[in-house]
């Protein structure tokens, strides 16, 4: 049964990378400190590993998902999709009265939204290039892609984690598969670490930092995550706790953007 969203918004996040206790902290911050109503979130990938910051040191990170109490606790409920630092997670550890997977490459309903989410794929595999329903179109009426990786050529030029250096198309052909077959108004990502957008003749690409970065100076919080309003039919992205671009899923334009944010890679 679809979950009953006319009463609240839709968190969109991603790449919490081990920070778990920490993603609580964050979703009392928004519903509590900034007053938001949330229907509940969806989790796109890397959820259970990976690298992030103790401090100000970059460490690998990795939450024990056989000893998490973390599915009993949560704000809201939440649904996931698998990136690469959760493949070896079996599905059980993401399963309970308040959080769910969706499955790979099938049709998922929030509410008015009728989604597709993809897991990771590892690059150059069969996986990657050939989808397990070529069947679906535009006339399925998909309204939005959740994904781990970008679509091929869309979006996915990203820096290099210790170099720094550009690392161009990156990104799935499985998704840009996808994305050209069944054309839809929204795309969501995460894995680049990064916030970015792209227009395209369907709609919109949206690039989602990870949730958590920690200032090196002062140690505090800063959160990155989307909203999705279902009545007002529109999107907020907030990158680094500030809000970076509005967006209106029906007319399909954006009604603000802070370009003093946006680097072009």
């Amino acid at each position: 049964m679809a979950p009953n969203i006319e009463k609240g918004k839709i968190l969109i996040i991603t790449d919490v990378h081990a920070r778990i206790k920490e993603m609580n902290q964050f979703f009392n911050w928004l519903i509590c400190e900034q007053g938001e109503n949330i229907q509940f979130g969806v989790h796109l990938g890397d959820f259970w590993g990976g690298r992030n910051y103790k401090g100000s040191t970059q460490v690998r990170m990795k939450f024990d998902y056989k000893k998490s109490d973390y599915l009993d606790n949560l704000e809201i409920p939440l649904f996931h999709l698998k990136g690469n630092e959760d493949l070896e997670a079996p599905e059980e550890a993401w399963i309970s009265e308040n959080s769910w997977l969706m499955a790979d490459q099938e049709p998922f309903y929030l509410g008015p939204y009728k989604v597709l989410p993809i897991y990771f794929q590892e690059k150059g595999t069969p996986e990657d290039k050939i989808p397990k329903n070529p069947h679906f179109t535009s006339k399925d009426d998909f309204d939005f892609i959740f994904s781990h990786r970008p679509p091929f050529g869309l979006l996915d030029n990203t820096l290099h984690a210790k170099t720094h250096e550009i690392l161009k198309n990156i990104g799935s052909p499985l998704v840009r598969e996808y994305y050209d077959r069944i054309k839809p108004s929204v795309l969501f990502f995460g894995h680049n670490h990064y916030t970015n957008f792209l227009e395209t003749d369907y709609g919109i690409i949206i690039s989602l930092d990870k949730l958590i970065r920690t200032s090196k100076r002062t140690n505090a919080f800063k959160y990155t995550y989307s909203l999705v309003d279902p009545f007002h039919q529109t999107i907020e992205v907030v990158w680094k706790n500030k809000l970076f671009l509005k967006y209106n899923i029906l007319e399909k334009k954006i009604k603000f953007l802070n370009n003093h944010k946006r680097k072009i890679l």
